[in-house]
């Protein structure tokens, strides 16, 4: 058996590395693009920040790990541009020259790209996007030669909010750019309000409400053209999401989901036989909910990778599906999120209220009890949970792990009330934050 997988990073390795283990006779080429395998991307502003001191700890299996080690035929530098379904090959691009490889089996692995409203970020040397170890290390030279005063991020998700901190942290004046009033639409806006609230504490300049229509090079600085005005900085990060790659697909035939992934079944399998696709270019379904999904997520990746490494290899496990789950950290405040978001809920028709409730992480007597603020989102058809989002100390806010757990299995807010939480004052307050939400929206509804 030949398996070909496009794709060197999560779910390309782990499927790899799950076909080695399982049937070490079968032959597995990986063509990567690119020079770096399997890298921990969610870490790149915490490397840009100096929190990571070395891109290369970054790095979870280096290429000679992949081949000596696991066995895999690695291929760096190798670009796939075009896949024949009928003769089962696949054109690969070398400095240059092409040639064509045959498979028995397909995995396509080929990632997200930066989305950048067409914007060649290229073309300025002081314009970045924060997606691979590349950019990572181009920021980074960046900032230690030039050392820039300001720097401007557009974009209010996950990676702006992170690359906020990191630029922010270094002492460098930063802007957050963004076309809503509230930040990205995964933060309900009463979460939203706290962010930018922990923003402005720590000096960053907020510039929302309206959207730009392009960049512009002003002497050694880029301006962001506004309807209302021009912003000035040293540099810019384009954070405004990512694309999957699915133009291989697409071109060979294979049909598409949501937001233009590659739409697979339980089993990582596309629309074509013998062709599978896996990690951030192709779909996934909400747990109980059935909602397709675009959900670039590290977890994801490792998973689909590897469940359909092993489907290739004989064994059969279905993906369970997502709860797009994530959290991260703004300065010192942790922010989670999990499940349907209310207009979500709404829009399926599942009669959803919304409950907010402060209380505290720990005793309030114990040193360092915090405030933490915890929205849950509950059906008033059947009382299921159906989405909940915290904000408050880093450490606090991974209690989104039992409200993930509970709208995994169906559970109500009565069911999660009842739950026997572990106590005692350096954790938390007798009353833990997810019970005390849930006895407060118990009440409401």
């Amino acid at each position: 058996m030949k398996v070909v997988i496009i794709g060197g990073d999560a779910a390309g390795m782990s499927a790899a590395s799950q076909i080695k283990r399982l049937k070490p006779d079968y032959e597995v080429i990986v063509f990567e693009r690119g020079q770096y395998i399997s890298y921990a991307a969610c870490g790149i502003p915490y490397f840009v920040e100096g929190a990571v001191g070395d891109m290369e700890a970054l790095v979870e299996v280096t290429p000679d790990e992949a081949r000596d080690k696991r066995k895999v035929d690695l291929r760096l530098g190798h670009n796939v541009t075009a896949i024949d379904p009928g003769d089962l090959t696949v054109t690969v691009e070398k400095d240059g020259d092409h040639f064509t490889q045959a498979f028995d089996r397909l995995i396509i692995a080929t990632g997200a790209r930066p989305q950048t409203m067409g914007l060649e970020a290229g073309q300025y040397s002081n314009v970045f996007t924060m997606n691979d170890l590349s950019d990572a290390a181009r920021i980074k030279s960046f900032i230690t030669m030039h050392k820039p005063k300001s720097i401007a991020v557009i974009g209010g998700g996950y990676i702006g909010l992170e690359a906020v901190e990191s630029f922010s942290e270094q002492g460098i004046k930063t802007t957050l750019v963004h076309r809503r009033q509230d930040l990205h639409r995964a933060f309900e806006k009463e979460v939203s309000d706290i962010i930018k609230k922990k923003l402005s504490e720590k000096g960053v300049i907020l510039r929302l409400g309206q959207s730009f229509s392009g960049l512009e090079q002003r002497g050694d600085k880029i301006g962001i053209v506004r309807d209302s005005d021009i912003i000035e900085a040293d540099a810019v990060l384009l954070a405004l999401g990512v694309v999957p790659n699915s133009e291989l697909a697409e071109a060979a035939g294979i049909t598409l989901g949501t937001s233009r992934a590659i739409r697979v079944n339980g089993f990582m399998q596309t629309s074509i036989d013998r062709i599978y696709a896996a990690g951030d270019c192709a779909t996934a379904r909400m747990v109980n909910f059935g909602l397709e999904v675009h959900a670039p997520l590290a977890l994801k990746a490792n998973k689909q990778g590897m469940l359909a490494g092993m489907h290739i290899a004989g064994e059969e496990e279905p993906f369970a599906g997502v709860m797009n789950a994530s959290i991260t950290k703004v300065f010192d405040l942790g922010v989670a999120r999990t499940g349907l978001s209310f207009a979500q809920a709404g829009e399926m028709g599942l009669e959803p209220e919304k409950v907010m409730v402060t209380s505290r992480d720990r005793a309030r007597y114990y040193p360092g009890s915090a405030p933490i603020t915890s929205l849950v989102i509950v059906s008033r058809k059947d009382r299921r949970v159906l989405g909940a989002q915290l904000a408050g100390s880093t450490g606090a806010v991974k209690r989104i792990d039992v409200y993930t757990t509970a709208i995994q299995n169906n559970m109500t807010i009565d069911q999660v009330f009842d739950l026997d939480l572990a106590y005692a004052p350096p954790f938390s307050p007798v009353y833990d934050p997810v019970l005390l939400a849930a006895r407060i929206a118990r009440k409401k509804i």
